[in-house]
């Protein structure tokens, strides 16, 4: 049973890393997309010099970016050893130049959505990161009075520390769902966020300037506490009865027990 809980919770694992790696992605295209909207569509670029946006008013940034590009196209193509460094240089700075005046013609209002996007990403990254942790054996290990015990109750000790660690990621999971959900009946009912988005028709309980429901990101906290729970529940079991081992990073060196039981 236990290595069948093993191997659910690598494959867990597994794809923890790939959506994190995902969300570290999307974040940072959007928001580096939005610093360029940020710096290109206005008439003041920090960028531009003041004198050709004096000369060329809103014309300044493409030709700005055009020349950048060439210059920078040109010393990467002389780098590469390339016959034609000139040309290619320009032509990839006038493209360059073209695809930001499109971006900034296509996205008027450019990605105001971007900061809460990230804001939302990051919530979930920082519940599936404390999972991550737990499964490296990276976490903050709860120490209930390690060294007062004999080395033969060492073991135990670390894993009771685990148990109730488990047991507050639970109740962390229960009010994570009672904010999603609500809490009690009738008149005397506390509407949760998802009653919110609902009852609104998804007209509501929405993040700012984005069709995100908030019942969505705040599922981060029931999500990522059940996962630590059962994490640090596996491991104190592992633990207790002896199958995780004093070598690397178990929980046992990280409670400073492992030269006592050594000795």
């Amino acid at each position: 049973m236990i290595d069948r809980l093993l191997q659910f919770d690598a494959l867990l694992y597994k794809m923890e890393k790939l959506v994190v790696s995902t969300m570290l992605l999307v974040m940072g295209v959007v928001v580096f997309l939005d610093v360029v909207y940020r710096v290109s569509a206005t008439a003041e670029s920090p960028l531009v010099p003041d004198a050709i946006e004096a000369a060329l008013g809103a014309a300044a940034v493409p030709v700005w970016a055009a020349i950048v590009g060439s210059v920078v196209g040109v010393l990467a193509m002389r780098t590469r050893g390339d016959d034609r460094a000139e040309l290619k240089g320009i032509g990839v700075g006038v493209v360059f130049a073209i695809l930001l005046a499109l971006y900034v013609k296509v996205l008027p209002s450019g990605l105001v959505w971007s900061q809460t996007l990230a804001l939302s990403l990051t919530l979930w990254m920082g519940m599936s990161g404390a999972c991550l942790a737990a499964y490296q054996r990276r976490h903050l290990a709860l120490d209930i009075g390690s060294k007062l015990w004999p080395p033969s109750l060492a073991p135990k000790a670390a894993a009771v520390g685990h148990f109730l660690t488990a047991a507050f990621c639970v109740l962390l999971l229960v009010l994570g769902f009672r904010s999603i959900f609500g809490v009690g009946e009738g008149e005397t009912r506390i509407p949760g966020h998802l009653d919110t988005w609902t009852d609104s028709e998804m007209a509501a309980g929405t993040m700012t300037g984005t069709v995100i429901p908030k019942w969505l990101v705040m599922f981060s906290i029931p999500f990522g506490t059940a996962v630590l729970a059962f994490r640090f529940a596996l491991q104190g079991v592992q633990v207790w009865t002896g199958r995780e081992g004093l070598g690397g990073d178990d929980t046992l060196r990280q409670l400073g027990l492992e030269d006592e039981l050594a000795s």
